[in-house]
């Protein structure tokens, strides 16, 4: 084996094992959040719902926003570079420092600025007739007030992430935001006179998993001696770069926030239920989404940052397209079964309380759409880190800006004709737009991918994926007509059981390399 094959194989199995942490910590956190749901849309109606999910928009943006976007991709190449080129340390403790007192003060005005404006504030973001409802606009501002003091917490959680994950650190990291989701769940089975007024448990659960998230990462950093600490020299050569680099993708992350805003504001003009259900298709969606694209795209930034700081060109392209490939080859199966299965899943997961015959039907139709999108939107995580390991943040701000405006243009006219499901295919146009885009600019500002390469392994997937495809739509209806709860779940988990096994062994049988690769990883883990 030649010394490239070999550091390729190594590339590979580092980003892998990286990501195999990530998602696994991902995974726990995903299927808490999935318990948490299911109380969610059984324990209250559609107007607490509603309220919840309107008031967790602005919290969750800028958590996203300072904490999950711009600033850990600008972080993480500079905080490498730093290491590499003084070993002592003391320059990667000094950009830590900085970055964290920086961090602190910025999310002190806006966490201190939100609450106080939040009633202004929603009263932007929401549709008019949406505040026509007293009680769920009343109830939406005071939630929302609560929970803004989780922006705080949650973007420290962020930043001390984008540090544990630069050296090396994917599980614990992946695993924290379990915190959040058993906090929500304990808040909200405790007893409903523990809380002054209806929903309020529902926001301190998210305050409270907030602190937990942030709090655990602080003792892992504090165990690495790697803490940061408050500084009065908030200025270097490395805090200008990372602030240089994080501009555009401070722009690009949040024209990616305001899409969700925009989405906020159409949908909360479409009468009772709506928000609930695009949250509730979501959060199904970002199960694959964050198991995959997202675990593969964080594990892969800091290997291609590394790359791209010497210099290894061929080796940064062949590590991008081998995992490019690996999300597709995932992706792929996953969206198949979101789509075909989306009313047995919706049924199995929340068809109890009060979530109705009405609200399983909307919320299966926008689960349909989206994963479509699944195949657009992963794709695009897993691209991006691309061009923030060779620093050029613009690219990914230029293709967000390009498919808000395409959505915000059309939404309207498809909300007018469609509803509900205008407005997520809107969505679905826009992210497919911003893929072809990324794919269009990587050859120039970030790698070259071999594409007629890139093309026969997809063309496999594709085959795979189409035989899958096959028993999903014909054994669907069988779990539909179950008479019963418990045999739905055991005939979903049994059909979607049968469809992986049709992929896998269709994969193996095109000799798709994705799948050997994963099949050879799993045999190892079991020998050892």
């Amino acid at each position: 084996m030649s010394v490239e094959a070999s550091g390729l194989k190594e590339d590979r199995k580092k980003v892998f094992k990286k990501a195999f942490f990530m998602a696994g910590g991902t995974l726990t956190s995903r299927v808490l959040g999935l318990f948490r749901d299911m109380a969610l849309a059984a324990l209250f109606d559609r107007t607490v719902t509603d309220a919840w999910t309107a008031a967790f928009r602005l919290p969750n943006l800028f958590r996203r926003l300072f904490g999950e976007g711009s600033l850990s991709v600008s972080f993480i190449p500079v905080f490498i570079e730093s290491q590499a080129e003084d070993t002592s340390g003391v320059r990667a403790r000094n950009l830590i420092n900085a970055i964290y007192t920086l961090l602190l003060i910025v999310l002190g005005v806006v966490t201190l600025w939100g609450i106080g404006s939040m009633e202004s504030l929603l009263r932007l973001l929401l549709a008019d007739n949406y505040l026509l409802d007293v009680e769920k606009w009343n109830l939406t501002v005071r939630m929302a007030r609560i929970m803004f003091g989780f922006v705080f917490f949650v973007c420290s959680y962020a930043y001390f992430m984008g540090i544990l994950n630069a050296l090396g650190s994917f599980a614990l990291p992946a695993l924290a935001p379990a915190l959040l989701n058993i906090s929500m769940l304990i808040f909200t089975f405790m007893p409903p006179q523990w809380f002054p007024q209806m929903g309020d448990g529902l926001a301190w659960g998210v305050f409270v998993g907030g602190l937990l998230q942030a709090v655990l990462l602080w003792w892992a950093l504090r165990h690495r001696n790697y803490l940061p600490r408050i500084t009065r020299h908030l200025w270097n050569p490395d805090v200008r770069l990372v602030l240089k680099n994080m501009l555009p993708g401070l722009l690009g992350m949040g024209l990616l926030q305001l899409a969700t805003l925009v989405n906020l504001h159409f949908a909360s003009g479409l009468g009772e239920g709506a928000l609930s259900y695009i949250y509730w298709a979501d959060r199904l969606l970002e199960l694959p989404l964050s198991l995959v694209a997202v675990s593969i795209g964080a594990a892969l930034l800091p290997t291609l940052s590394d790359l791209a700081q010497r210099k290894e060109r061929e080796q940064f392209q062949k590590v991008m397209q081998e995992h490019f490939l690996m999300n597709l080859f995932l992706a792929v199966p996953a969206a198949i079964g979101l789509y075909f299965l989306a009313r047995p899943i919706v049924e199995v997961l929340f068809y109890r309380g009060h979530f109705a015959v009405s609200d399983v039907a909307a919320t299966s139709m926008v689960l349909q759409v989206y994963a479509v999108s699944l195949l657009f939107v992963s794709s695009v995580r897993v691209l991006i880190p691309s061009f923030y390991a060779v620093k050029n943040t613009w690219v990914p701000a230029v293709t967000s800006l390009i498919g808000l405006a395409l959505h915000i243009g059309i939404a309207p006219f498809w909300i007018r004709s469609l509803g509900l499901q205008g407005l997520v295919i809107s969505s679905l146009v826009a992210a497919a737009v911003q893929f072809v885009l990324v794919v269009a600019l990587m050859g120039r500002f970030a790698v070259q991918m071999r594409w007629m390469a890139v093309g026969k392994e997809l063309f496999k997937i594709l085959i795979a994926g189409a035989l899958m495809a096959v028993v999903a739509w014909g054994l669907a209806g069988w779990i539909t007509y179950a008479s019963s709860s418990l045999i739905k779940t055991l005939l979903l988990t049994l059909v979607m059981g049968l469809c992986a096994l049709v992929y896998g062994i269709s994969s193996l049988k095109l000799k798709i390399e994705q799948g050997s690769f994963l099949l050879d990883q799993f045999k190892r883990k079991n020998k050892s």
